[in-house]
């Protein structure tokens, strides 16, 4: 089955009805028809910016986490396309700022948002770099203790990077679910690592 082909329920709707449609229960089939309206000129646009593929895909994919997120920042009458592209805009300058800020990888978490996290850790030297550790240390645990069907997106998409798309395909979801999921993981996620979160000199992109 085609991911990005229309459904007749969503095909016909406009972007602001389907904006609109992120608060009911249909916010799965409301946010697939999205992505499949706009998920490949995000895409590109994004990858003109970070010149990275796999980066690429990642800020994709957080920039309609952004949209199920955030949507209420969206003013009904106005431009929704200029609006996502300005949502895609942000999120790939703050994953190029991380990149630069921290040029290599320091764990399993391939995301920006991690990447800023374990970043913004205010502490120098020896003291950092055991702060990190035992963050680290803390989200796996937080990770292990999620329930089943939010750890499976979770593992599937954040560590091991598979786009949204293939992992609905695999577990015979929806786009749309599979990023209501990783929202919800990632929410759960940053309720437990609170105390670590709480030490940081900045948030996190996530909570901004």
């Amino acid at each position: 089955m085609d991911p990005f082909a229309p459904t007749s329920t969503h095909a016909a709707s406009s972007d602001e009805d389907l904006v609109a449609q992120l608060q009911a229960d249909a916010a799965g089939a409301a946010l697939t028809e999205l992505e499949r309206r706009y998920g490949k000129r995000i895409y590109h646009f994004v990858h003109g910016m970070v010149r990275d593929t796999h980066l690429a895909q990642d800020v994709t994919q957080e920039v309609f986490e952004k949209v199920l997120v955030k949507h209420d920042l969206f003013r009904a009458g106005t431009n929704f396309r200029a609006w996502l592209f300005e949502v895609a805009r942000n999120q790939a300058l703050t994953a190029l700022r991380a990149r630069q800020r921290l040029p290599r990888p320091v764990s399993s978490l391939q995301t920006a948002e991690s990447v800023e996290l374990l970043d913004t850790l205010a502490a120098p030297g020896d003291a950092r770099e055991l702060e990190a550790a035992e963050f680290m240390d803390a989200f796996h645990a937080a990770v292990a203790e999620l329930p089943e069907h939010y750890r499976t997106v979770f593992d599937l998409c954040v560590r091991k990077g598979m786009p949204y798309q293939d992992a609905g395909r695999e577990l015979g979801l929806p786009t749309g679910t599979v990023a209501i999921r990783i929202m919800r993981a990632r929410k759960r996620l940053f309720t437990a690592l609170s105390h670590h979160l709480g030490r940081l000199r900045r948030p996190p992109a996530c909570f901004q």
